[in-house]
């Protein structure tokens, strides 16, 4: 009865949301977590097949594209593809989503969130994409949050899927006896090199890893003296070519896709990776990935006439270096709109962005940046440190700042971190479809 009233009010607190203009993608869960401790744990005893996704960058798209390549095989999910991945926005999704007939979950999930959600839900595998400094108020240096995640997943029988390339995300083969590899191979692809490298030592001895090759940041192959070192993959990518749009060549299968960004590569690859384990071919993953388009925030691409856009979350260090990259690889003039807001979703400590590389915009021909957000003004003191020439504009309303953009003909590069990603996409959708 508990378990029927949590859900009913659940559903009828998403109506109300919604009904209100807003969202509601946690609020069901909010409501029925209050009613029924244990509803979470109940919804998910009766799937299957429960996948999570989790990792510093790339676990939207890396999810998306599982969600989405499952449905075009007419496979019924659950998926919590509105991004809301913690508790209680899980715990949304088997609410709105659990019908008789669905066998699959299919969960992104915040790293912060892992110790928490695995005491009601033990997933069948976990797919990890990489690590790197992000909210460190909230998560701490990267040693502690691997060695937290690592504690709270031993000993359940769940299959890992890590990517060997990243020594971070390797050091989880401790927690598991099922291990499953996906990684690139060396010169796949020229990556941009940058200076930061979140992996130095290794997690067995301390000593300097030995660097054979590096893709980018931490991300590449390395060895150890001791014996720790790159495994090698089950799945691999041995090239691929991003003109925007990727052309990846995952062993002897191409998929020419309709994503941008060199680094989406490996979320494709770890998303390759779910598929393949779940049971799907080349054909029927093709059918999915061939056919996918993102339309939340994360290389979302816009144009109307002459004018074009391109949106990408940086929320860290690397995502921002990522789609710094993403302008270099623009041919023309470019207009960026940085958004850099503080808010408890984000982070408080903004600090991360003196760890980026800015200083590579003094290459690219830029006619304004316009910097918004409630740490607008740090932004751009950011860019003054890093000699930044061009003119910089000062608006910290997100939604006039990214209207703005519409006055310049260059290319327009949005680049936003978590709570800013909402109303800047939002004001890309109205300026490209002809409203203000």
């Amino acid at each position: 009865m508990r378990q029927w009233t949590a859900t009913h009010l659940a559903k009828l607190a998403r109506k109300a949301s919604i009904a209100a203009g807003k969202k509601g993608t946690d609020l069901p869960g909010q409501v029925a977590r209050k009613v029924d401790q244990n509803i979470l744990r109940k919804l998910a005893a009766k799937v299957d097949d429960i996948v999570f996704i989790s990792g510093t960058n790339g676990k939207t798209t890396t999810s998306n594209l599982i969600g989405h390549t499952l449905k075009a095989n007419h496979i019924d999910i659950i998926h919590n593809n509105e991004g809301a991945n913690m508790a209680a926005g899980i715990t949304s999704a088997f609410i709105m989503q659990s019908t008789k007939d669905t066998k699959v979950a299919v969960i992104e999930i915040d790293e912060g969130s892992i110790p928490r959600v695995l005491k009601e839900v033990t997933p069948s595998m976990m797919i990890f994409t990489n690590f790197f400094r992000d909210q460190m108020d909230r998560f701490g240096e990267i040693d502690i949050m691997v060695n937290n995640i690592a504690k709270s997943i031993s000993n359940k029988g769940i299959k890992l899927l890590l990517n060997a390339d990243d020594p971070f995300v390797s050091r989880l083969k401790i927690a598991s006896d099922s291990i499953v590899y996906y990684g690139m191979k060396a010169h796949a692809h020229e990556f941009e090199q940058s200076t930061m490298n979140e992996s130095k030592y290794c997690p067995n001895c301390g000593k300097l890893l030995i660097y054979d090759y590096i893709h980018y940041n931490q991300i590449g192959h390395y060895h150890c003296s001791c014996g720790f070192k790159r495994e090698l993959p089950k799945y691999e990518v041995t090239s691929f070519s991003a003109s925007p749009f990727l052309g990846l060549n995952i062993g002897d299968t191409t998929f020419n896709m309709k994503i941008a960004g060199d680094f989406n590569a490996y979320n494709a690859l770890a998303a390759y990776t779910v598929l393949r384990e779940l049971g799907l071919n080349d054909d029927s993953i093709r059918r999915g990935f061939e056919s996918y388009t993102s339309d939340n925030g994360r290389m979302q691409y816009f144009k109307l006439n002459h004018k074009e856009a391109m949106i990408n979350l940086a929320k860290n260090p690397a995502g921002m270096n990522a789609s710094l990259s993403v302008g270099e690889q623009l041919e023309g003039k470019k207009v960026y709109v940085i958004s850099l807001n503080d808010n408890a979703a984000d982070g408080r400590d903004t600090s991360w962005i003196y760890d980026a590389d800015f200083e590579k915009l003094s290459e690219q021909n830029i006619e304004t940046i316009i910097v918004t957000g409630t740490r607008a003004e740090e932004l751009q003191l950011r860019l003054k440190l890093a000699e930044v020439t061009v003119p910089i504009i000062l608006e910290k309303d997100i939604y006039k700042a990214t209207a703005l953009t519409m006055n310049y003909e260059g290319f327009t590069v949005a680049i936003p971190n978590y709570t800013s990603l909402s109303p800047m996409l939002e004001q890309l959708n109205r300026s490209f479809t002809g409203g203000q």
